[in-house]
């Protein structure tokens, strides 16, 4: 079970990664830089959320990433995306049929990455 659980984990990372990086890039690339909400939030959110990202900060930085932390910087910076939107473009948060399904999958993601058991340092008495 834990296994199928990081299988798709790893999975919904890499998906991430691919359409919310890539997508905020060709959104650059096509639409430009400005304003500040055309596509920089998405592009950084792929790319905190990018398996790749914690291998190379492990290899060359030697910083250790949980999944979970990688999760939670890559899910606010989407978060901090749709306000710069609210607030900037006067535009919903998300569409109405969304929304729900979004905060439903947040609150699951979320529950499922705070309930693996975690190794604790323990103190020799």
């Amino acid at each position: 079970m834990q296994k199928t659980l990081s299988v798709i984990a790893w999975l919904v990372a890499w998906g991430w990664a691919l359409i919310a990086g890539a997508g905020g890039f060709l959104l650059l690339v096509h639409e430009g830089p400005f304003p500040i909400t055309n596509g920089w939030f998405a592009m950084f959110s792929g790319i905190a959320a990018c398996p790749l990202t914690a291998r190379l900060l492990k290899r060359y930085a030697r910083v250790v990433v949980p999944g979970y932390i990688q999760f939670a910087v890559a899910l606010l910076i989407f978060i901090a995306g749709r306000v710069a939107v609210v607030v900037l473009l006067q535009r919903p948060f998300l569409p109405d049929k969304l929304m729900v399904g979004a905060i439903a999958a947040a609150i699951f993601t979320l529950c499922l990455a705070f309930s693996q058991p975690h190794a604790r340092p323990t103190t020799p008495d």
